[in-house]
This record gives structure tokens, C-alpha cells and sequence, in this order.
């Protein structure tokens, strides 16, 4: 279980896979947290020594990213399956809930998701989305979409079609900003399999209070 202080009066943990990785995302510390990370991995499983470099430039590019979208916190999975790379990645932001004209968004959880939109796949390997309300134990109902979408990817012009899951989970006594649990792997083909993943990795989020 990893815990984050916010700029807020509570902060949050959440719980990843021991085979996952976690790393500070600022960048005046993330490639030697990433190259540390990939060290004391490779210890344990030295097969995958001849797979460092892929690892690192995987780990830098997630790491990245997630600093420039804003996110407080990063988990990676980075592993091959019979020579097939698997990843995927989860971050979780602390985002403003007020509108461009300073209006403050409905956060109840069904009201957030009757916001959302769903859409529904054309055929067998079109994008889809669901909407849904889960309820995350000891945190209470969130507003949540999962599915399959293009997402764009930074610096470039280009799309990346991936499985993705998004939490949407209001913040005890704070109005103005709710919590986002993004979760995704470029291993669409595999979406059931990672959506039954992120579902349970979400589930695992919780507020903590300063002593």
C-alpha cells in the first residue's frame, strides 16, 4: 500500500500487485527512482536483465506522462507473457471540479455519471464505454467508465487504442476537487482480463487523514 499527502486536508493510499512498479513521477528524481526500480526487479528475476532497456524507456514514458496530465501518484505493470510485452498503468489525480465559469460540478456519484456518456461498439473491434456507480468499501459509491477508446499520445499526432477504466471518487468535506483513479493498458484484445484487474486495483483506494 503506497500513501500520498495532497495539497488537501486528506490524502489517499492505494494498493498495486507486488509485481508492479511505483516510482516518484517529479522529474528531478523519477530516472534514478525508475532505474532503481528496474535494478532491484531484475535481482529478483534475472531473466529479465536482457529486457532493462525496454523496461526503462516503458517506465520513463508513463512516468512522464503522468506528470504532465498532473497525477499525484503512478503504478506500472511491465511483463511479457510466452514473449507477448503486457503493460499497463494506473495514476491518480487530484482534479478541480468547478466548470470554466466557476461553477461547481454536482459531485454525487449518480449525477456525475448521468453526466458521462456511454457508447456502444459498431462492431466486434470498435471503441465502446459503460457507465456505471460502484461502491469502493470504506469509501462509499463513485461515479465510474470503463471500455475501450483511442487515446492520443503526447507529442505526437498519433492515437493509441487501449482498455481503459476511469474511478471518479468524491472527497470527504473538500467541494471543490474530486479524486480520479485512471487505469490502462495498450493490450485492448486483453480488455476483460485488465477491466477485472483495474476493478479490483481501484477497489483498494482509500482516504487518509494527518494525524
Amino acid at each position: 500500500m503506497t500513501s500520498v499527502q495532497t495539497h488537501l486536508p486528506v490524502g489517499f493510499s492505494i494498493t498495486v500487485p507486488d509485481d508492479w512498479y511505483e516510482f516518484d513521477i517529479h522529474p528531478a528524481s523519477r530516472d534514478d527512482n525508475i532505474r532503481r526500480a528496474v535494478n532491484a526487479r531484475i535481482r529478483e528475476a534475472p531473466e529479465l536483465a536482457e529486457h532493462r532497456q525496454a523496461l526503462l524507456k516503458a517506465l520513463r514514458g508513463v512516468a512522464r506522462e503522468a506528470w504532465e496530465t498532473g497525477a499525484l501518484y503512478c503504478g506500472c505493470m511491465a511483463d511479457e507473457f510466452d514473449s507477448v510485452p503486457l503493460t499497463a498503468n494506473l495514476t491518480v489525480s487530484v482534479v478541480s471540479t468547478r466548470s470554466p465559469t466557476g461553477e461547481l460540478v454536482d459531485l454525487d456519484p449518480r449525477a456525475m455519471s448521468a453526466a458521462l456518456k456511454s457508447k456502444a461498439a459498431r462492431h466486434g473491434g470498435d471503441t465502446w464505454q459503460r457507465v456505471s456507480t460502484v461502491d469502493i468499501e470504506d469509501v462509499g459509491p463513485a461515479a465510474r467508465t470503463e471500455g475501450v477508446e483511442d487515446l492520443p499520445v503526447p507529442g505526437t499526432p498519433r492515437k493509441l487504442r487501449s482498455v481503459t477504466m476511469q474511478t471518479f471518487v468524491r472527497m470527504p468535506g473538500v467541494n471543490d476537487y474530486v479524486c480520479v483513479v485512471t487505469a490502462t493498458s495498450p493490450r485492448h484484445e486483453l480488455q476483460e482480463m485488465f477491466l477485472e484487474l483495474f476493478d479490483t486495483v481501484s477497489g483498494t483506494f482509500r482516504f487518509e487523514y494527518p494525524a
